[in-house]
C-alpha cells in the first residue's frame, strides 16, 4: 500500500504511507482522539484520592485498598467485556464503538461526581453498604469504621465500573485502527504515534488537573472531564473513518483466538507483556498519588498540594515517554520488535524497584525512577501491540487485540489487589517492588524465546511474489505463516512457475480446503 503507482508519490502522515481511501485528516483525528481518550483513561488516578478524601470523606487508614479497588472496577469491566468488544469491532467497525465510548464516558463521569447525592436519593443502608465496602477492601471485620461514608463509596464503585465500560468500548479500537491503517513496514511508527498521544495526554492530565484541584476543587476537575468526553464524541462522529480489512467467508471470532495463541510464541509474548507491563502506569499513578495524600498531614500539606506534588514524577514519566516514543517506533521497525521490548523491560523493572526503595513519594529518586519507567512504558506498550498485530491474521486483528487487552485487567487486578494490601499492611514501597519483580520474570521469559519469536514474525519470500499474493499470506496466523510461504514456493517451483500470484495462492487454498473436507 505504501508503493507508488505510475510515478505518483504516495502521501505520508508522520512518515506513514496514507492509503488511497484515507486522507491525512483521518490519521490526524485518529491520533487526536486517541489523545482525548488517553486523558479520560489517566484522569481517575488524579481525581480519585482527592475525591475520596474531600467529598466522600473516607478514613485514610484504608486509602490504599479503597483507591486500588476503584481502579480495579475499570479492570473488572475490561476483563468482562474487552475480548467480546474486540471481536464485535471486526463485525461492526471501530468508529461506532468509539462514538458510543465517548458518550458513555461523559455520562458516567458526571454520575461519578454526584455519587453522594445518588446514595442519598436511593436511601442506601449504611450498615449494608459498610459490610460490602469493608469486604471489598479485605477488612470485613472493620465494617463499622466504613459506615459514615459507605453508601457514597459503594455508589462510587458502581460509577467507576460504568467509567470502565466506557473506556473499554473505545481505547482498544484506536490501537486496532492503527493496524487497519498501516502495513508492517510502518506499523512500528503507527504504534509509536499511538503511544505518543497517550503519553502526551498523561503529561497534561498530571500537569493540569493537580492545579485545578488545588485552585477550584475536585468537582471542577470532574466537570472538565465531562466536557472533554463530549468533545471526543463530536470529533469522532464528524471526522473519523473506518478502514476495515476484507471479511473472511468463514465466520471467525473469539473461539479462533485461543488456538492461535497456543501455537504462536509471538502472541504469547505479546499477551504476557500486556499482562504484566500494562499495569505499570496504573500502579505508579494510583500508589504515588495515594502515598502523597496519605502523608500530606505529616508533611503539613493540603490534599490538593500533596496531590499536585505527588503527580510531578508522573509528569516526568509522561514527558520522557513522549520523547521516547519516536525512537521506540524507529527501533521497532529498524532494530527489531523483540530487542526493543527487552530493553524496555530492563528500564521498567529498574524504575519500579527504585520507587520501591524511595523514602517518600516526593523523593528525587522517584523522578529518576519515573524517567526509566517512561522509557519502559513506551517500548512495552508499542512493542506488545506491534508484535500482536504482526502475528495476527489480518481478518482477526480486532479479536486478537481484544484478547491482548483482556490481559491488561487480569494483570492490573492482581497488582492492585495484592499491591493495595501490601501498601496498607507492609508499606507503600512494597507495591512497587512486587511490580518490578514481575517485570524481571517477564524479561527472562522473552529472552529465552527471543529467536523463536523473531523467526515467526519475519516472513521470508525467496521468489518473486505479487503484492496481493503477499497480502494473502498475511491472512495466515503468524505461527504457521512461514511454513505456508515455503510450501507455496515449493509448489510453484515444482510447476516451473517463476512468479507467485494471488490466483495461485487462492488455487492452493481451494485445493487444501477440498482435501480437508475429504
Amino acid at each position: 500500500m505504501a508503493e507508488t503507482t505510475q510515478g505518483m508519490k504516495t502521501p505520508k502522515f508522520a512518515g506513514i504511507a496514507v492509503p488511497p481511501e484515507l486522507s491525512k485528516s483521518h490519521f490526524f483525528f485518529l491520533f487526536f482522539n486517541t489523545f482525548l481518550m488517553g486523558m479520560l483513561m489517566s484522569v481517575p488516578a488524579v481525581l480519585q484520592p482527592a475525591f475520596m478524601r474531600d467529598i466522600i470523606n473516607i478514613n485514610q487508614d484504608f486509602a490504599g485498598s479503597i483507591n486500588s479497588f476503584l481502579q480495579n472496577m475499570s479492570q473488572v469491566a475490561t476483563l468482562a467485556f474487552v475480548a467480546l468488544i474486540g471481536a464485535l469491532s471486526d463485525k461492526t467497525g471501530r468508529k461506532i464503538l468509539i462514538l458510543i465510548s465517548f458518550i458513555v464516558l461523559a455520562i458516567s463521569y458526571y454520575l461519578f461526581q454526584i455519587s453522594g447525592s445518588i446514595a442519598a436519593a436511593i436511601k442506601l443502608s449504611p450498615e449494608t453498604a459498610a459490610q460490602i465496602c469493608a469486604s471489598l477492601s479485605f477488612m470485613s471485620g472493620k465494617a463499622k469504621e466504613f459506615e459514615p461514608y459507605a453508601p457514597a463509596l459503594l455508589v462510587s464503585y458502581c460509577m467507576r465500573f460504568l467509567v470502565g465500560i466506557g473506556l473499554i468500548l473505545g481505547y482498544p479500537q484506536f490501537i486496532t485502527m492503527v493496524g487497519d491503517y498501516t502495513t508492517d513496514k510502518d506499523r512500528g511508527k503507527g504504534m509509536a504515534l499511538n503511544g505518543m498521544a497517550m503519553g502526551l495526554s498523561s503529561i497534561l492530565v498530571f500537569g493540569i488537573f493537580g492545579p485545578i484541584i488545588k485552585k477550584s476543587g475536585v468537582i471542577a476537575a470532574f466537570n472538565v472531564v465531562v466536557v472533554l468526553a463530549a468533545i471526543g464524541a463530536v470529533l469522532t462522529a464528524l471526522f473519523m473513518k473506518d478502514r476495515m480489512p476484507e471479511k473472511p467467508k468463514e465466520k471467525q471470532g473469539l473461539k479462533d483466538v485461543i488456538p492461535l495463541v497456543k501455537q504462536s510464541k509471538a502472541l504469547q509474548g505479546a499477551y504476557l507483556c500486556s499482562l504484566i507491563t500494562r499495569a505499570d502506569i496504573v500502579v505508579l499513578a494510583t500508589y504515588l498519588v495515594t502515598w502523597g495524600v496519605k502523608v500530606a498531614e505529616t508533611m503539613n500539606l493540603s490534599t490538593g498540594a500533596a496531590t499536585m506534588k505527588a503527580t510531578l514524577p508522573m509528569i516526568v514519566m509522561g514527558v520522557v515517554s513522549l520523547f521516547a516514543f519516536p525512537f521506540i517506533g524507529i527501533m521497532l521497525d529498524k532494530w527489531g520488535r523483540v530487542q526493543t521490548i527487552l530493553l524496555s523491560l530492563v528500564c521498567a523493572g529498574i524504575g519500579m524497584i527504585l520507587i520501591g526503595i524511595a523514602p517518600s513519594p516526593f523523593s528525587p529518586l522517584c523522578f529518576i525512577a519515573a524517567a526509566l519507567a517512561g522509557v519502559g512504558m513506551s517500548g512495552s506498550i508499542a512493542g506488545a501491540n506491534t508484535l500482536a498485530i504482526d502475528a495476527a491474521p489480518i481478518t482477526l486483528m480486532g479479536a486478537i487485540m481484544g484478547g491482548l487487552n483482556t490481559m491488561q485487567p487480569v494483570g492490573v487486578l492482581f497488582f492492585l489487589a495484592l499491591g493495595g494490601y501490601l501498601f496498607d499492611a507492609v508499606g507503600p514501597g512494597s507495591a512497587f517492588i512486587l511490580k518490578g519483580a514481575a517485570t524481571g520474570m517477564l524479561l527472562l521469559w522473552i529472552f529465552a524465546f527471543r529467536n523463536i519469536i523473531i523467526k515467526e514474525i519475519t516472513p521470508v519470500f525467496t521468489m518473486d511474489w505479487e503484492e496481493d499474493a503477499k497480502r494473502q499470506m498475511m491472512k495466515i496466523p503468524g505461527g504457521v505463516r512461514q511454513g505456508a510461504i515455503e510450501g507455496t514456493e515449493a509448489y510453484a517451483q515444482s510447476q516451473s512457475i517463476t512468479k507467485i500470484t494471488l490466483d495461485l495462492c487462492l488455487e492452493l487454498k481451494k485445493m487444501m480446503d477440498e482435501s480437508e473436507q475429504k
